[in-house]
């Protein structure tokens, strides 16, 4: 969902709320709680919410190792990380973070840094880890450093000084821009797109990432030709699509589905996430369906909602 997150409040504290995303947004449904069942047989049911219901949005990306162990590796933790965390984790049955990757300073990418305390503090004991490796471009980490000085250097942590154990990897961009990492077995390329403009008119950097066959664009308004070049060969595409009309710093729904029949191949998929309260789950997924451009190119396109798994074997 957008930086706002849906349902929003003007709609549903109208005298006559008539938002149908919004409204559609607040209902849950019950789910068999026979598949939500720990190892110990307690049941942990959680109502899962209606597909508009969007907030902040972020990524899991689950790859096996050569070692034989599932890593976790998270993409954002912005506003509301902790509340899907509290949904997905627990449904999921995920619990170590292996590596988070920000894509930019926004409080709907960062300001969730702090709820990562429930990982790593408590000790050994009462722990999930001891730390949570933070990769990050150096425009990020000065955010991170302004925003939240006690995550960075916690000898300015007051109160009981439980804080969250993070250990930041900033990597930066050369002549030729940034360059791809490694993760452990993991390839990472950082793909540099346009996310609106600063005071100044000049494009304000986002970061987007690539995962083999997989590329995550959240955050866009434009796509420059060398973040171009990086994506072409990508089967999946989770790319931004926040309203039905254009944005200063958002692609549409349209211009999406244009990028989407641009950069991928016969048969690739594209999944539109960052989707305001503009356009209810299904009937984005029936624009998706009947875009000419996509059709002619034979790429299958649908709307993305919290929670949804996305096969994406390969990225590895």
């Amino acid at each position: 969902g957008t930086s706002g997150t849906v349902p929003n409040i003007y709609c549903l504290t109208k005298d006559e709320p008539t938002c149908k995303t919004c409204l559609a947004a607040i209902k849950t449904t019950p789910i068999d709680a026979s598949a939500l069942t720990a190892p110990n047989g307690t049941v942990l049911a959680l109502p899962r919410s209606n597909p508009n219901r969007r907030r902040n949005t972020s990524a899991l990306l689950r790859t096996m190792h050569s070692d034989g162990r599932m890593r976790n590796i998270l993409i954002d933790c912005g506003k509301t990380f902790s509340e899907s965390a509290l949904t997905w984790f627990v449904e999921y049955r995920l619990r170590r973070i292996d590596a988070l990757l920000l894509t930019h300073g926004h409080a709907d990418a960062v300001l969730g840094l702090d709820d990562l305390r429930q990982w790593t503090i408590g000790g050994a004991a009462k722990s999930v880890q001891d730390s949570i490796p933070v990769y990050l471009s150096k425009e990020c980490m000065s955010v991170v450093e302004s925003v939240f000085p006690y995550l960075v250097d916690t000898k300015k942590a007051t109160g009981g000084g439980d804080v969250p154990a993070l250990d930041f990897h900033v990597f930066g961009d050369g002549p030729e821009g940034y360059k791809p990492f490694n993760i452990e077995e993991l390839e990472v390329i950082p793909i540099e797109v346009d996310h609106g403009k600063v005071s100044s008119g000049a494009p304000f950097k986002c970061l987007g990432y690539r995962f083999n066959n997989l590329t995550y664009l959240s955050d866009v308004s434009s796509i420059p030709p060398t973040a171009s070049d990086l994506i072409q060969g990508t089967t999946t595409l989770i790319i931004d699509a926040l309203h039905r009309e254009p944005h200063a710093s958002h692609l549409s729904i349209y211009q999406s589905a244009s990028e989407a029949a641009r950069l991928l191949p016969q048969d690739g998929r594209a999944i539109m996430v960052g989707m305001s309260h503009d356009t209810e789950h299904e009937e984005l997924n029936c624009i998706l369906a009947e875009d000419e451009g996509l059709k002619a190119k034979g790429v299958r396109a649908q709307a993305g909602f919290d929670g949804m798994r996305v096969d994406v074997r390969g990225c590895r």
